[in-house]
């Protein structure tokens, strides 16, 4: 049984873990190239360390799992035990790395004021988060080892067996997960803790009840696998999976949204401009500091294309026009809108939509903005027209 779960977690982690985590690069650098920089230059000997640590561990489980059957003398298995227990150390040092990468994003510490490595990894929410992960991934391996052993494993002593030591696993993890959970929640920024419901899009009392009920499931399941675990049900199994799953990707889906209106909190806007170059936007002017941008000045005669450069420069990140999120960008509640109005409302829609990064740039860029914005609108519901009317 052991096998062939180790069999599992080696192809998941040579090809699938290998091919999602180049994706992740590439689409990162492409949305995200300014703070996949920054990151890059605050974390690069981190990164390089745990490159390392995942080159071992690839090694090691390719070592572990071909020799499975060949170590079968007692000093052979001893080595092979050995292995076992370096490649779960060299995987754990890969999460304690990344997770020092991941919390700086959103509580950086002391760093924004020495930008030490040192604060920035060890960061206010570094432990916690390293507890919390750690915790969840073993209930998660046990939720999703488990569901398989019910489903396919029909030697009822062997299932007992795995149940027992999985709901010893869980006792444990699950009130440690709650726990450093709590603990990582009180440590986050107030505006952040603020937004936590927002990010799920659930309203306050279903965001209360699904999580609790969430909960109820995975601690009745951890009891179960104790008391009775030649009869844990189908249905638990499947139930409690479904739970874990959900769990986990409102986790990292309220993650990565309680950052905003920051990419790294405090330092760098998800658009990726710098907080601190705020008022020298707003002096200077943006398009006069953005290397990239073609039009320096404002006319009468570039003032819509100008405005464009504007918005690729610092809404594109989140909005387009012709593809993904473009209702947002342009939907039913911009449709009857003016310049003027788009003029008044962009200086303060980071106060009315908290996610939104301010907008940066003098008075000559908010007229542009208005009314590239503008021009986009009426282009927009005059196509929509014409569907229609075909």
């Amino acid at each position: 049984l052991a096998k062939n779960i180790a069999k599992w977690i080696l192809i998941i982690t040579t090809t699938v873990g290998a091919m999602t985590g180049v994706g992740i690069w590439f689409s990162t650098t492409v949305i995200q190239p300014d703070s996949i920089g920054s990151l890059l230059r605050i974390f690069f000997w981190a990164w390089v360390t745990e490159w390392v640590c995942f080159i071992t561990e690839v090694i090691l489980l390719l070592v572990y799992y071909y020799t499975w059957d060949r170590w079968q003398d007692p000093e052979k298995k001893r080595k092979h035990i050995y292995i076992g227990v370096g490649l779960s150390i060299a995987s754990w040092l890969t999460m304690a790395i990344i997770t020092g990468v991941l919390a700086a994003k959103l509580t950086p510490g002391k760093w924004i004021e020495t930008f030490s490595f040192w604060n920035a990894f060890f960061n206010p929410t570094y432990l916690p988060s390293l507890g919390f992960r750690m915790f969840l991934a073993i209930l998660l391996a046990i939720v999703l080892v488990s569901l398989f052993i019910r489903l396919f494993v029909k030697d009822l002593s062997l299932r007992e067996e795995s149940f027992k030591v999985f709901g010893f696993w869980g006792a444990i993890s699950l009130p440690m997960t709650f726990v450093l959970g709590l603990w990582y929640l009180w440590s986050i920024p107030d505006q952040a803790y603020n937004m936590i419901v927002l990010a799920t899009g659930m309203t306050e009392s279903t965001f209360k009840i699904i999580n609790g009920l969430a909960l109820l499931i995975l601690l009745v399941y951890s009891v179960w696998l104790i008391r009775s675990p030649k009869k844990v049900p189908i249905i638990l199994s499947i139930a409690v999976f479904g739970a874990s799953i959900g769990f986990i990707g409102e986790f990292e889906v309220v993650r990565e949204y309680i950052r905003k209106p920051f990419i790294i909190y405090d330092y760098m806007y998800a658009n990726g401009l710098l907080a601190q170059d705020r008022e020298k936007m707003n002096e200077e002017g943006f398009l006069a500091n953005a290397t990239w941008a073609k039009e320096k000045e404002i006319t009468e005669e570039n003032k819509v294309e100008a405005g464009r450069e504007v918005f690729v420069g610092q809404c594109i990140a989140c909005h387009t026009i012709d593809g993904w999120r473009t209702k947002r960008a342009l939907g039913k509640r911009l449709a009857g809108w003016d310049e003027e109005a788009l003029k008044n409302y962009i200086p303060t829609m980071h106060t009315v939509r908290v996610a939104m990064p301010p907008f940066m740039g003098t008075e000559e860029e908010l007229d542009a903005l208005a009314a590239y914005l503008k021009s986009e609108i009426d282009r927009v519901n005059n196509e929509k027209e014409v569907s229609q009317n075909e």
